[in-house]
């Protein structure tokens, strides 16, 4: 059985600890984790004790770099789980830093999609399809992406598709057939279906 024999405070950041045991460094951990862990000077200590701190210590880590992530922009939770495989971290680590974001509500999968197709329609006129394929990218249950993308209707859709073709064919003899066949193909890469953009193709027609 071996002792604490220093815990002190790290001098480059204030909220790490150096832990010393038997008169050796051994590891620094954030200070949060050796109080939550108990440590004190003379405390005995064993294997099985320092690999439970080292993977409390891991735990720490991989939570403040999926905080990190979604402070820089909101993130599906297969985007954040994706990234800290992608870190090494460890799958069970991984799967309590997962119940960490879920229990607080930092992500929250529902809301990601809400906010995606809201965001995306604004800035960018697309389809319903698109957009579901951009959520399943992101990692979406089917059920959760067609809820999303529920909140547009067909004619909400046909509208973001007729601006869209307006501000392409400006320019354009929508008489000419490969001029009509390229916008048509431009609004299926945004992902509007064909019934929708046969009806745009019309009502330009009709103008």
């Amino acid at each position: 059985m071996s002792e604490i024999t220093a815990i002190e405070p790290q001098k480059k950041r204030a909220d790490r600890v150096s832990v010393f045991i038997d008169g050796e460094f051994v590891v620094g951990v954030g200070a949060d984790v050796a109080a939550a862990a108990g440590l004190f000077v003379g405390m005995s200590v064993d294997s099985n004790d320092l690999n439970t701190l080292l993977r409390a210590e891991l735990a720490r880590k991989a939570r403040e770099r999926a905080i990190r992530l979604i402070q820089y922009r909101d993130r599906s939770v297969e985007e954040v789980r994706r990234r800290l495989a992608g870190e090494d971290f460890p799958p069970d680590v991984i799967d309590e830093v997962m119940e960490f974001l879920a229990r607080t509500e930092l992500v929250d999968d529902k809301k990601f999609s809400r906010d995606w197709v809201e965001a995306r329609t604004a800035a960018k006129p697309m389809g319903k399809a698109r957009l579901a394929r951009e959520l399943f990218a992101r990692g979406i249950d089917r059920e959760v992406v067609e809820e999303a993308t529920g909140a547009i209707d067909d004619g909400t859709e046909y509208e973001l598709a007729m601006a869209l073709a307006r501000k392409k064919s400006a320019a354009a003899d929508l008489s000419d057939r490969a001029n009509r066949d390229r916008l048509a193909s431009f609004l299926a890469r945004r992902g509007f279906d064909w019934d929708t953009i046969r009806r745009v193709l019309g009502d330009l027609d009709a103008d």
